[in-house]
């Protein structure tokens, strides 16, 4: 069976790095790459049965987790990696609880990298190891952030409207965007705003920053 892999990712050299790994593995994958979360949407709900998703977390329409968080509720049998140079243990660990099945440091060398997306490819997880308390893949005194609880009881629809709301899109715009209608847009944005216990698009977009402190910056 072809492996369909997509790589979300917005440095090329890296991209071609993991699409080298994954040759490697599988020379007849079918491998698609993106530069953005909004590229990695589209392809997520126009292809199926994708057999894994290389995850840049910091691309430049993304806030930290966000991203995970969206697609493994609206994808949850769909494995993801994530792929960053931000290698905190702290990190790592946020990855796992949020439900990655992996972590690849950009620092990782072609072998290391090779032998994460076929331990994915064979159904299972694969960690880099870490320092500090507690084993990996408990917190170990390493918690995410309360926002990012917020965030994950957000509905994947939810999800990409918000995230439209910290782009700075105006309601007919993500209405046009996501194909549904201006009342519909409304709707979700005062159920959004409820679970996020906030009140304005300005507060939106402060979320969205602490979103991203989760996370240092590549």
């Amino acid at each position: 069976m072809v492996k369909k892999v997509v790589i979300a990712d917005d440095h090329p050299l890296f991209r071609a790095a993991l699409k080298q790994a994954i040759r490697k593995i599988s020379t007849n994958a079918k491998i698609m790459e993106v530069s953005s979360l909004g590229e990695t949407s589209d392809i997520l709900a126009s292809e199926d049965s994708i057999n894994l998703l290389l995850l840049d977390i910091h691309m430049s329409d993304s806030d930290g987790f966000a991203g995970l968080i969206m697609y493994k509720q609206a994808y949850p049998l769909t494995p993801i990696v994530i792929v960053s140079a931000s290698e905190e243990p702290e990190i790592i660990r946020n990855a796992i609880e949020f439900g990655a099945s992996g972590f690849i440091p950009k620092s990782a060398d072609l072998s290391v990298i090779r032998e994460a997306i076929n331990t994915v490819f064979e159904g299972q997880s694969w960690w880099p190891e870490v320092d500090g308390p507690g084993p990996l893949g408990s917190t170990g005194g390493f918690g995410h952030s309360e926002s990012s609880k917020l965030f994950s009881t957000l509905t994947p629809t939810q999800s990409k409207v918000f995230m439209a709301i910290a782009e700075g899109l105006l309601n007919k715009q993500i209405a046009f965007k996501m194909d549904i209608s201006e009342s519909t847009i409304k709707t979700h944005i005062t159920a959004i705003f409820k679970k996020l216990s906030i009140s304005s698009r300005t507060q939106a977009v402060i979320f969205a920053k602490d979103l991203e402190k989760n996370t240092k910056q590549e």
